[in-house]
């Protein structure tokens, strides 16, 4: 009896796929650039989505700008992406002292030669476990945030 169950179903799974069709619909492909940063002791994974049918159109690199406190640590970490990536930190907000909501502006931005729809989502922050924010491709796309910041990792007095 264990048997003719065991071949019905093998022959009931045959039968289907025979039924199944060969095509596959995908949505649209997507170009993510995707760069880490290490900022007061937290990772910060940031990604930039397009779709890759614009990926022709950028003359040059996505550029990610990070603003961190003056006297706060903070690396590049990584730097992958399906079109050319740069970044830079830029110490120019005001000395961070505490432990916790440590302020961080990201702008990111790229001269593409027509105006196409950005998507930006960072993680690791405090605020929320993921952020998103949407742009054009011709406007920088500017988001503020805060991570978690731990007060042995800056700098204190000496910047």
């Amino acid at each position: 009896m264990k048997r003719i169950r065991v071949l019905m179903a093998v022959l009931t799974l045959f039968t289907l796929s025979l039924f199944m069709g060969d095509s596959a619909y995908a949505g649209q492909q997507w170009c993510a650039e995707d760069p880490t940063f290490l900022v007061g002791g937290s990772l910060v994974d940031i990604s930039t989505t397009f779709p890759a049918s614009y990926a022709s159109k950028i003359k040059g690199s996505v550029h990610f700008d990070l603003q961190v406190p003056k006297n706060v640590i903070a690396l590049v970490i990584s730097l992958p992406g399906t079109v050319p990536v740069t970044a830079s930190i830029s110490r120019t907000l005001p000395a961070y002292w505490g432990i916790g909501r440590l302020p961080v502006v990201l702008t990111v931005s790229m001269n593409a030669s027509v105006n196409f729809q950005t998507y930006t989502r960072t993680l690791g922050t405090t605020a929320t476990l993921l952020n998103a924010y949407s742009g054009w491709s011709q406007t920088p796309t500017k988001a503020k945030f805060t991570v978690i910041g731990l007060g042995l990792l800056s700098l204190g007095g000496l910047l």
